[in-house]
């Protein structure tokens, strides 16, 4: 597979490429390009050029595309999770339920997208103050291999709607699918820029979507030490920061609960995704 930059399916500068395995048997599923700085740079560029061409659409026209796009990833959400099986290793049914769930985190935003409007306080008696709600810009978003379809949903859900471009780094062991979800949202209508994919390793693309100055919002899910170097990276610009970390607690379980219903709930919680989320 290739990269999405400005609209154009493109290898690395770099011409490098790396392997994609299947982790239950070692095959390799296919390759995707090694991106560097100079990639994400160029994406970075054409997610500003489409800002302001998106940003001035209706909340609704923007939300519109996406919910189109959602339509056909639920017509192909057996081809999409036999795809996200082979590179991430889950069940086959847990896959499509996933997949299902990026389509439903579109068609959310779409019904959340009427209410994007500004509105009037009062501020006790002394005035009336305005709030009118701007996106940010171009927003950066790293996302794991343990749920990349979902949380490339929740990402590119909310800064799409909200008039946002976006560059996307998938995890370097699970990207397949998120260029596959990117490509039937540019099958959909997303204009060229808005949405930009690159694949490569943290410490370089990665990194640079953390320094990168012109990306105004980055939003990062995984473990805690990267996180810690994402804050790091981002703090000298002050940019706005979401960092969702990993996560592995005890559970609890009183003397009056349902005990069968306690079980089935640390069962599903610790081995869904074969072990492999947050609990």
């Amino acid at each position: 597979m290739k990269m999405l930059i400005d609209g154009e399916w493109c290898g690395s500068v770099s011409g490098k490429v790396f392997p994609v395995h299947n982790p239950a048997t070692g095959e390799v599923v296919d390759q995707a390009p090694l991106g560097v700085e100079d990639d994400l740079r160029a994406a970075v560029e054409a997610a500003r050029e489409a800002f302001s061409d998106w940003a001035a659409k209706e909340p609704r026209v923007r939300a519109k595309i996406l919910f189109s796009a959602a339509e056909e990833v639920r017509r192909r959400n057996t081809e999409l999770g036999a795809l996200l099986t082979a590179e991430q290793g889950k069940p086959i049914r847990e896959a499509v339920d996933e997949i299902n769930g990026f389509a439903n985190i579109l068609e959310y935003y779409y019904a959340l997208s009427a209410g994007l409007q500004g509105e009037f306080m009062d501020i006790r008696g002394y005035g009336r103050a305005t709030v009118i709600r701007r996106p940010l810009g171009t927003c950066g978003a790293i996302i794991p291999w343990n749920m990349p379809a979902i949380i490339m949903g929740w990402k590119i859900g909310a800064a799409l709607t909200a008039g946002n471009t976006m560059v996307l780094k998938p995890a370097r062991t699970a990207p397949l699918t998120c260029m596959r979800l990117a490509e039937i949202l540019e099958e959909a209508g997303l204009p060229p820029g808005v949405l930009n994919v690159v694949t490569g390793s943290g410490e370089t693309v990665g990194r640079e979507i953390a320094r990168n100055p012109a990306i105004r919002k980055v939003s990062f899910t995984g473990a805690v030490e990267t996180g810690r170097e994402v804050a790091m990276d981002a703090a000298p610009a002050m940019k706005h920061l979401t960092l969702e970390l990993g996560g592995s607690d005890p559970m609890i379980v009183c003397d009056d609960a349902d005990i069968p219903a306690a079980i089935e709930g640390v069962i599903r919680g610790r081995f869904y995704n074969c072990g492999q989320v947050c609990t």
